[in-house]
């Protein structure tokens, strides 16, 4: 019988000081947020992977990682556990690391698990893949009605959008976020965040 277990799951939206330089933009903890994760069949599992979470939370990401691992062994194909191992590896800045986990998450899910793919979209940003960012956003944006899910997706679509000097598709993706999701997580912190890069976008492609 499988188990429904809450899990704390981040959803990394990042504070950035420059559209273009990811490498040296810092995470704030306060753009972090937690929704419902995913089912464990095995209890043990389950609870391994919370220990993890706690772990990576208090900046412990090598013990959260050992933790992850072995929920890993009990059940190895639960797409929670590898996606909190790839939102680990990002926030230990390893981007190698979380997209190969976020990937295995997503394909291992039949590309249902979207927390991945929203998370490997802002990991491709941080490795200045944007147009690999675009693509899985878009996909997310196309096969999911989750307003929790979509608010992040278009964040992290304009974030890449303004990677790619694409001022004007950042900016209806913005003017989408501002009909569509204000009081969704942090819509209303983004919203500022991504006017103030379109500002910066548009003065240096003018």
């Amino acid at each position: 019988m499988m188990l429904h277990k809450l899990v704390l799951f981040t959803l990394l939206i990042i504070t950035l000081n420059s559209c273009k330089d990811a490498k040296n933009s810092p995470i704030n903890a306060e753009q972090n947020k937690s929704i419902p994760g995913d089912y464990f069949e095995n209890d043990s599992a389950g609870d391994l992977n919370d220990q993890g979470i706690e772990f990576s939370k208090n900046g412990n990401y090598k013990k959260g990682n050992e933790l992850f691992l072995k929920a890993l062994e009990l059940e190895p194909n639960n797409p929670t556990t590898l996606s909190n191992l790839g939102l680990n590896s990002h926030l230990a800045h390893d981007y190698d690391n979380a997209v190969k986990y976020y990937r295995e998450s997503y394909q291992i899910s039949d590309s249902t698990y979207h927390i991945a793919a929203i998370n490997l979209g802002l990991t491709y940003f941080y490795r200045k893949e944007f147009d690999k960012g675009i693509s899985i956003t878009n996909y997310v944006i196309e096969n999911t009605d989750d307003k929790d899910i979509l608010s992040t997706a278009y964040v992290h679509r304009a974030l890449n959008y303004l990677g790619n000097d694409q001022c004007e598709k950042a900016q209806t993706d913005l003017n989408y976020i501002i009909a569509n999701f204000q009081g969704i997580g942090n819509t209303a912190y983004h919203i500022k965040d991504l006017t103030r890069k379109l500002k910066t976008c548009l003065h240096y492609n003018q």
